[in-house]
């Protein structure tokens, strides 16, 4: 017998949006400004730009790319692809020309959907110019390109220039007025459970981004407990503050609202000032985000005077969380139904997750535990043999239920899918961490950032947690140091509070009290945390602080030095 999360979930995002704008048709689903919009309207909108795009000829399994910015048209964008069994490809708004090219051409999309600015100040369009030349001399019937042989389209969302080679969206819906609606009809029943809905970048902080294949079913089992989990219902409203073109607010802001009946707050960035206006005058109950946004909100001035007392709940994922953040989330937002949560968007987004139920201690140390869709190894990553609880190793993920944990892999590079997915069908994460004697999952780091002192395997995220509990630390990264005799020495990147904060002394002092000499920072640099190399959502570039390291230490072979360096045998 299937379980129900299961079982509820065998069908596909299309199917989903019909049943809620039948159930809650006169509800409004999304809120941007002073622009709402109902469930009901917003289904007729998504079918007229379906409609217009099987105009254009736009076929099952094509891959279309939404290059904007956060905007109910995104939204209504992303949920026509699907109606029509397209595939979603979010390119980044931060792209620039080489990495709009790769993605492009990477993935073979054959329909672009793009505004002409961002923010006011971004030239998007320029961007654009640039990858695909031919925007200034095509026409739109005929549209051929020599560096994107794969793209037939681009679609101009909102105001912009006036360019042969592209239709209008307004253009575009005109034209699938001519398209009787059972053609969208039989177009959906095409549509599969275990078909690609997106196809989601990696960040790329090293070589090519790759793009992970997510599925109807994969990410509709995951938002079903996620929606169970965090007690969502119909009265709730989601604050979208997160990019859309990332896994976390493509699929964990307006489809989650939409799973629930719910209401979704959206705005075009995040400010954390607007964000707490927000919570206030919207009534806003749940509020996802990454650490650093929610400490940016509690960091906020505006903090002290704003009325918070409608949130109940949200979910903090995307990087490790410090106790001291995770506190304030508690005592301050007042969300006391937070979840922290740890997943892959290769595998459904979220795959572990600590609830108000658990104690309060795990939910301030660990991840939590793994939801029932998700098998979940920890191995030791030289011989692929399963670990025991308390030991580090590489964590794995598996399907309880077909398709309920892992994707499809990487779209058009079959070696790294053979390499993440072994042949029992377990996706190797690369992340690094140990499941204690309660099944609570505890991530220490990244198989890749490991390194190794005098023979001793070294897991930065462990020495960081320790470091982060230190009255004054906001954030602490510890990097590899090439050692002539020990091959690697740790250093501290430490962000800490201008009044009151640690010295370098202190620091090391900190962990070797604590945890084995090889472990202690032989260097420590102190520096703001907008001065730290980060991806767009927030997420540290380990790799660029190695760099910077190394070329501090290159200008400068004593900075940061702080103790004589010693055998760490």
């Amino acid at each position: 017998m299937l379980q129900d999360w299961y079982e509820d979930s065998l069908t596909t995002w299309p199917e989903l949006l019909d049943r809620q704008a039948e159930t809650h048709e006169h509800r409004v689903f999304l809120s941007m400004d002073s622009q709402t919009i109902t469930y009901g309207a917003f289904r007729e909108q998504v079918d007229r730009v379906a409609r217009g795009l099987l105009a254009l000829g736009v076929q099952k399994g094509d891959v279309a790319a939404i290059f904007m910015t956060n905007s109910i048209d995104w939204v209504i964008c992303q949920f026509a692809i699907y109606k029509i069994g397209a595939i979603l490809l979010p390119l980044y708004s931060y792209y620039r020309e080489s990495e709009m090219s790769y993605a492009l051409t990477q993935a073979g999309v054959s329909v672009l959907i793009m505004q002409d600015q961002f923010l006011g100040k971004v030239d998007a369009l320029a961007i654009a110019r640039a990858a695909i030349p031919e925007l200034d001399s095509a026409k739109a019937e005929s549209f051929a390109s020599k560096s994107i042989p794969s793209l037939r389209h681009v679609v101009r969302v909102g105001k912009g220039v006036d360019l042969q080679s592209r239709h209008d969206l307004d253009t575009v819906i005109a034209r699938g007025a001519t398209v009787a609606p059972q053609e969208l009809i039989a177009r959906q029943s095409q549509i599969l459970p275990f078909d690609v809905m997106n196809i989601m970048y990696t960040s790329g902080t090293t070589g090519f981004p790759k793009g992970g294949m997510s599925m109807h079913v994969t990410n509709l089992v995951t938002t079903h407990q996620w929606s169970k989990l965090a007690g969502l219902g119909p009265d709730d409203v989601i604050l979208c503050h997160v990019p859309l073109f990332t896994n976390f607010g493509g699929l964990y802001g307006a489809p989650l609202g939409m799973r629930n009946g719910a209401r979704v707050v959206i705005t075009e960035q995040f400010d954390a000032g607007h964000s707490l206006q927000l919570i206030e005058s919207e009534g806003v109950t749940y509020i996802p985000g990454t650490p650093s946004m929610f400490q940016m909100m509690l960091d906020h001035p505006d903090i002290a005077t704003r009325d918070l007392s409608s949130v109940r709940g949200g979910h903090v994922a995307g990087a490790p969380l410090t106790d001291a953040t995770m506190r304030g989330i508690l005592d301050v937002l007042g969300a006391h139904r937070i979840m922290q949560a740890w997943g892959l968007s290769e595998c459904g987004g979220l795959s572990t997750v600590s609830t108000a139920d658990d104690p309060r201690e795990k939910r301030l140390t660990t991840v939590g535990k793994p939801l029932e869709s998700v098998v979940l190894r920890i191995i030791d990553p030289e011989t692929g043999t399963d670990v025991e609880p308390g030991a580090q190793g590489e964590i794995l993920l598996g399907d309880t239920q077909p398709g309920s944990c892992v994707g499809k892999g990487y779209w058009n590079m079959p070696e790294k899918t053979r390499e993440a997915i072994d042949r029992k069908g377990f996706f190797h994460t690369g992340d690094v961490g140990f499941l204690d004697d309660e099944g609570y999952l505890h991530i220490t780091g990244r198989v890749d950032d490991m390194f190794t002192v005098g023979g001793f395997n070294i897991y930065p995220a462990e020495i960081e947690r320790h470091l982060e509990e230190m009255p004054g630390v906001c954030e602490a990264h510890i990097v590899p140091v090439e050692d002539r005799r020990m091959g690697n020495l740790p250093a501290a990147w430490i962000v800490a509070d201008p009044v009151g904060g640690p010295g370098a002394e202190a620091i090391a002092d900190h962990v070797r009290t604590r945890m084995t000499s090889q472990k202690v920072p032989r260097r420590v640099f102190f520096c703001a945390a907008q001065d730290l190399p980060r991806t767009p959502v927030g997420k540290l570039r380990k790799k660029d602080l190695i760099r910077m390291t190394r070329e501090r230490i290159d200008a400068d072979p004593g900075a940061g030095l702080i103790t004589k360096e010693e055998d760490a045998s």
